[in-house]
């Protein structure tokens, strides 16, 4: 019995290749923006690395928010451009690898853009304690939802990619980003009930996760997800 296989347009025309030029350019500016927490040393050297959360750092009344604002903004529309110029060529991944790579672009452009954080709790006692109450605007209450959108849609993509990686170094790589983004989203989550066990930590490994699957993405939308068959 023949097994069903992914499709493969086996000579791609220009213009796909054209196409897929983008996208690949597309994603790795979405995966450098997105590391602009790695700034925050230098930029914002108030917040707590092992408690804080880095939205924080994009929080309005943080000094420099409107630089990490602007990395999630130009994150998200790359990555929003990307699914979208995927979906019409890339036809040998599974769509929902570009579904949920546009619902994390437009959940992290709505992040970036009108979502950001109010103030920044993990070191202003008056914020946690307004947070606690309820009493911040409803765009610090959709941050959650926002966020937890965009993982989820990073989720699913890298679960359609993993599903179709062919070769031992794809394969290493891929089971590498997702280790690092499972260990680092869990780490979070329970973090998130119990801050003093390192959620700063926590977070900052899930965003090297998301950063590397972005860039696992950029890879197989440039070389495809077998290493016989090249884009």
């Amino acid at each position: 019995m023949n097994r069903l296989r992914p499709y493969r347009d086996p000579d791609p025309p220009a213009g796909h290749r054209a196409v897929r030029t983008g996208a690949v350019v597309a994603l790795t500016l979405a995966a450098v923006c997105y590391a602009s927490w790695l700034l925050a040393p230098v930029l914002n050297p108030g917040l707590r690395p092992v408690r804080s959360y880095l939205s924080e750092l994009a929080a309005r009344d943080q000094p420099y928010h409107l630089v990490f604002q602007l990395g999630d903004v130009t994150t998200g529309l790359c990555a929003t451009v990307a699914g979208l110029l995927l979906a019409r060529v890339a036809r040998e991944v599974p769509r929902p690898a570009w579904w949920g790579l546009l619902v994390f672009g437009v959940a992290t452009a709505v992040d970036g853009g009108w979502t950001s954080m109010d103030c920044a709790p993990s070191i202003d006692a008056r914020c946690a304690r307004l947070e606690e109450l309820g009493e911040l605007s409803w765009r610090h209450q959709a941050h959650t939802v926002t966020s937890s959108l965009a993982v989820a849609g990073a989720l699913l993509s890298l679960v359609a990619v993993l599903a179709v990686l062919r070769g031992p170094a794809r394969r290493r790589a891929g089971l590498a980003v997702a280790v690092v983004l499972a260990v680092g989203t869990v780490g979070t989550l329970v973090a998130t009930l119990h801050p003093a066990w390192g959620l700063g930590l926590w977070q900052r490994v899930q965003l090297t996760g998301l950063s590397g699957w972005l860039l696992l993405t950029a890879a197989v939308a440039r070389w495809g997800p077998d290493p016989e068959r090249p884009r």
